[in-house]
This record gives C-alpha cells, structure tokens and sequence, in this order.
C-alpha cells in the first residue's frame, strides 16, 4: 500500500518522507518544531521520541503514525547520546526536514560548492 505506513518491518525512505510532508503541510511551525527537535545531536532517542510524542499531542494520527519510528527497548544497557539507534531510526527524518526545507535543495548545494 502506497503512502501508508506499515505496522511490521523497518521504516522505509519512503515512509519517513511521507510523515515529514504531511506534519509540514498541516502545519508548518509544527514542522519547524519537529526540525528542531530532530537536529538536536545529544540528545538519546527514547527522549527524542517522547518530545516528539509530546509535539503532536493534538494530532492524534500523526502521533499513531509516529508510533512507527518508535525506537525498540533494549534489555539490557541504556541507550547513550551517541547510539547507533539514533542514527538509524530518527536519520531519515532529519534527512528529510533538512530537505524539505529548501524549495530546491539540489540548486541550493550546487549554490553553496560554486
């Protein structure tokens, strides 16, 4: 199914883009929010996870689809700033914001190394 978010299985480009569009086009301060909470490099992903949580507390379907990147428990040990689990669970929505962000992200570099 295309554009929806699948229960099982990890988290696709796809489905990371398609949450990041949608939180950005209901509302874009709340987009912003989510940039800045994304971007943020020391902070531990189950917290990261519960700011977002906290974010969409009025957007009862974003906060079911956030559920998806819901970083797993670990039995044992903590997760620490610098875990691999942030970077492969929360990655591809920074990725994506920081992409979004720009009307043309690709000008915008070639831009920057001219």
């Amino acid at each position: 199914m295309r554009g929806h978010i699948s229960k099982w299985g990890p988290v696709t480009f796809e489905e990371s883009l398609g949450f990041v569009k949608k939180v950005k086009s209901r509302d874009y301060m709340l987009y912003l929010s989510l940039f800045d909470i994304l971007s943020r490099k020391e902070q531990i992903p189950l917290e990261t996870y519960q700011e977002l949580f906290m974010l969409l507390r009025n957007h009862e379907d974003l906060r079911e689809e956030l559920e998806r990147f819901r970083p797993k428990c670990r039995q044992r040990g903590l997760y620490t700033p610098n875990s691999f689990w942030m970077s492969i669970l929360l990655l591809p929505l920074v990725f994506l914001s920081v992409l979004l962000a720009f009307d043309k992200p690709f000008s915008y570099l070639q831009q920057v190394a001219n």
